[in-house]
């Protein structure tokens, strides 16, 4: 067994909206285990802020916990027995890694557990395939392998869609997982993929991949989408914004027997009007939450080839030490600015 990492520096949640850094003890190290030093972690915006400001305690989460998911570093050990790569290949120490989840600390509740200086990844506290590490590709860099994970959300609520060459595709809400979602429409072949917000500066964001904007605050949104899909409603309409608010009206803006799927976060009831309105669409709604194993080498394997660019989906770095500051000010702003993310030189 192990003995060198006993603790490490991580972000805890003492009570909602009370961030702090301090030493924690880690989980065991065996033979089965994975040891990875942390060099980024980003913040997420839906999840993670749900549990800074105490929504996801309806969820089962309590205080005091360790947050976070999107975690990636450098291998500083590799037992016997532990996990292999995609593909079979052992992992080496030196290796850079995503990270992400760790299930199980000894005196903090896992609140996912990636805001941590140290990730033990093991059968016990990476119990499912998805929380596998993943290698990175030696061309793409850390700040875009920790944003990354999001990406990996997106595709696999895309591929629950199945966007077939030339289809038109609508994306709602314009954050981290709806960018990457108008960015693998395009990759998957989607004919026409229309952005939509109500914040004009993520409209700007997303002009890199898309001219078809909709800001959902002017004028008639479903007059508006039919002038951008040359008088026609779209055949798939994917929902990022976790407002449970906005999926009433998708169903004036997809065509009948197309595809709805909700790709957000809803906290509150999700309330459809008018049944005999949704019924004699024939329309297919879907969910989706996390990923599937495999996704993260895959969008990897994009940022890798560029066709996917991850550069677009970060802003502001901070030291970990600085994570009190970081949570309190994403708080009051977590719409109006990129991703936050933390070094942990």
């Amino acid at each position: 067994m192990n003995q060198e990492y006993r603790t490490a520096k991580a972000v805890v949640f003492e009570q909602p909206e009370k961030a702090v850094v301090k030493e924690v003890c880690l989980p065991s190290i065996d033979e089965k285990s994975i040891v990875v030093k942390t060099t980024y972690s980003g913040i997420s915006s839906g999840t993670e802020m749900a549990v800074y400001s105490g929504e996801a305690a309806a969820d089962g989460i309590s205080y005091p916990c360790i947050p976070g998911y999107e975690e990636v570093g450098e291998v500083a050990y590799v037992g016997s027995g532990a996990f292999t790569a995609s593909g079979g290949r052992k992992f080496k120490v030196g290796d850079r890694v995503m990270a992400n989840e760790v299930r199980s600390y000894p005196d903090y509740f896992a609140a996912w557990g990636g805001q941590c200086g140290i990730a033990v990844k093991n059968p016990v506290t990476s119990p499912f395939p998805m929380d596998r590490p993943a290698l990175i590709p030696d061309n793409v860099t850390y700040q875009e392998a920790v944003v990354a994970y999001l990406a990996c959300v997106a595709k696999k609520g895309m591929d629950m869609v199945g966007i077939s060459p030339g289809e038109s595709v609508l994306v709602i809400g314009l954050g981290n997982i709806g960018l990457s979602v108008v960015q693998l429409a395009g990759i998957y072949g989607a004919g026409k993929v229309i952005a939509a917000d109500v914040r004009e500066h993520r409209l700007t964001r997303a002009k890199r991949y898309t001219r078809f904007l909709l800001n959902l605050t002017r004028g008639n949104s479903q007059k508006s989408l039919l002038d951008l899909n040359e008088g026609k409603q779209v055949d798939a309409a994917i929902e990022c914004s976790g407002n449970p608010v906005a999926i009433d009206a998708l169903a004036d803006f997809v065509r009948p027997g197309g595809r709805i799927h909700l790709q957000g976060q809803y906290r509150k009831p999700i309330v459809i009007t008018r049944y005999a309105r949704w019924n004699c669409s024939d329309l297919r709604i879907s969910c989706s939450i996390a990923m599937n194993a495999g996704d993260k080498e895959a969008i990897l394997q994009l940022i890798s080839e560029g066709k996917f660019d991850a550069k677009n989906l970060y802003g502001a770095e901070f030291p970990v030490d600085q994570a009190p500051e970081a949570y309190r000010s994403l708080s009051e702003k977590r719409y109006d600015v990129s991703k936050y993310i933390f070094t942990w030189g």
